[in-house]
């Protein structure tokens, strides 16, 4: 016997769609939830996911760290003569409170760079979160570099 195909679809869904609504900012601050890509491709662009994705993760990890060695070479190259150009910082660090611009600096780009992680599937965010990074990579390179040159280490 053969199926018949001339019946009318009836939606048999119990529960209403949970999709029916992007998901909003404020979800991507709690921790949990399943959603974290978009089935299709053109769904994933200016919304927010429950979880970010590796890439992100790895990214904000990476700036953080560069962030940090950048506040220890920072210190380093201060007591060796050099002299901070950012008036806030210059202040922190001619009161004695080395470790607090450790701290200042390193949370406050970590801070930055969670914003972005939240905002992973926005292009800006795409740039920017490559050039955070790129920019840090270079600047890590020209301290290791100063070091090298002038046998600072």
């Amino acid at each position: 016997m053969k199926p018949s195909f001339s019946a009318t679809f009836v939606n048999q869904r119990v529960i209403p769609d949970r999709r029916s609504h992007p998901t909003p900012f404020l979800s991507t601050l709690k921790f949990g939830g399943r959603r974290g890509s978009f089935r299709r491709k053109e769904e994933g662009r200016n919304q927010y996911v429950d979880r970010p994705c590796f890439r992100t993760i790895a990214l904000t990890f990476i700036i953080f760290t560069l962030s940090t060695l950048d506040a220890f070479f920072t210190i380093f190259y201060l007591k060796h003569g050099a002299y901070e150009l950012n008036p806030v910082m210059d202040q922190i660090i001619q009161g004695g409170f080395e470790s607090i611009f450790i701290i200042i600096k390193s949370l406050g780009v970590g801070l930055i760079a969670c914003f972005l992680a939240v905002h992973q599937n926005f292009k800006i965010t795409f740039y920017g979160m490559h050039a955070l990074v790129t920019i840090y990579i270079i600047l890590s390179a020209y301290h290791l570099a100063c070091s090298y040159l002038f046998e600072v280490i």
